[in-house]
């Protein structure tokens, strides 16, 4: 069994055919819209370690699929690595915190120096990055509704309500 048919197998395993059963479960355009802005939006949160309880609590409350919302927001995941800093610099620069540096080096002198000082400042960093993530977090959720809605109303098979 070469590699790349393990790779193939294991991404229609784990990744495909979830998202394929979330399709086939008669979930309305609106609904599986909602749910994967809400699930991108939150999966993108620069703050690890809250996004599955963050994503349940929207979803709860908006009366979406939990565990499609928290899959969805699972599967954006590489996406909060790779804009954790950006968020955390537009909240930096946001918020005038402009003596706080994110190199690796800055912070690995900045923990010999004070190590409590420096927790304190990235906790700072990291809650400017939150907040940089929250003004953007309605009006991305908004663009992403209204680009999936009109995609999804097409995939998604037309459901036969019962005529009463």
């Amino acid at each position: 069994m070469s590699v790349f048919s393990v790779v193939s197998s294991f991404f229609k395993r784990r990744l495909l055919q979830p998202v394929l059963n979330l399709l086939q479960q008669g979930m309305t355009p609106h609904k599986l819209a909602l749910t994967v802005a809400i699930g991108t939006v939150v999966g993108i949160v620069p703050a690890f370690g809250v996004t599955t309880i963050t994503s349940t609590a929207i979803a709860a409350r908006l009366r979406v699929n939990i565990a499609a919302t928290v899959l969805v927001s699972y599967l954006v995941q590489p996406l909060q690595l790779l804009l954790a800093i950006p968020f955390i610099k537009a909240g930096i620069y946001l918020f005038g915190l402009s003596e706080l540096k994110l190199s690796f080096g800055e912070m690995s002198a900045m923990f010999r120096a004070d190590w409590l000082e420096a927790l304190n400042k990235l906790w700072k960093a990291n809650l400017a990055g939150v907040s940089a993530w929250a003004l953007l977090a309605l009006p991305m959720g908004g663009v992403l509704y209204l680009l999936m809605l009109p995609l999804f109303k097409v995939v998604l098979p037309v459901r036969q309500e019962a005529k009463v």
